[in-house]
């Protein structure tokens, strides 16, 4: 398709389009002449991408410039473009992991790896974690290992729920591009996220309510 066309299809003015490419976080079209270009399926994708983090994760042009980087090219892992989605859904502007963890962390933390059986490695979400047990103890909130297993052990879960849903292909039984498992992980955890503060929420008032209804004695 022509650049008006994907501009139709993807919903994106032709003007940011030129802008994203230009800022590179658009891969360019197949040059067909000196001012005509070709875009497909991966041009949308990225697209749809790119509207998601900026409109949902409120991600700046820099950060995802920096994904498109990683998905663009072919000797970097997914799982490299997967955790930088991670840094920016999670809001953490941290350098990708280094393959072992701080030595100054919350001691908390590796005690729930541990107990879950997960994997004694760095990474975004880790450090993420660190950072907001140290902020749960400044605040004299309960930081111990029992209250991180207390969430842990139900998002265990429900993340593995998440995962079989980024690996699941098409109708034709296609697999998902590298575009395609990225915005599913990005939305995903938005959406799911927002799910769980409004059944949060949700519990909050109706075991409220509930209590309130019990004969005082």
């Amino acid at each position: 398709m022509l650049l008006q066309e994907l501009a139709a299809a993807s919903g994106c003015s032709t003007a940011s389009i030129k802008y994203y490419r230009c800022e590179g976080l658009l891969p360019p079209g197949t040059r067909l002449t000196a001012t005509r270009q070709e875009y497909g399926t991966r041009h949308l994708e990225r697209l749809e991408l790119i509207r998601v983090l900026r409109e949902m994760a409120d991600a700046p042009i820099p950060r995802i410039r920096r994904l498109s980087a990683l998905l663009d090219d072919p000797a970097v892992p997914l799982i490299a473009a997967l955790e930088e989605a991670q840094a920016i859904t999670l809001g953490a502007d941290v350098e990708p992991a280094g393959g072992e963890r701080p030595r100054d962390e919350h001691p908390s933390v590796a005690v729930m790896l541990e107990r879950l059986g997960w994997p004694d490695i760095d990474s975004v979400p880790r450090r993420a974690l660190d950072a907001l047990v140290r902020t749960l103890e400044s605040w004299e909130m309960p930081s111990d290992p029992e209250t991180l297993l207390h969430y842990a052990e139900p998002m265990s879960r429900i993340a593995q729920r998440e995962l079989e849903y980024l690996r699941m292909g098409s109708a034709a039984g296609q697999e998902p591009s590298d575009d395609a498992v990225v915005l599913r992980a990005v939305s995903g955890t938005i959406a799911f996220d927002r799910l769980v503060h409004v059944l949060r929420a949700l519990g909050h008032t109706s075991l409220s309510v509930q209590a309130s209804e019990l004969p005082r004695e």
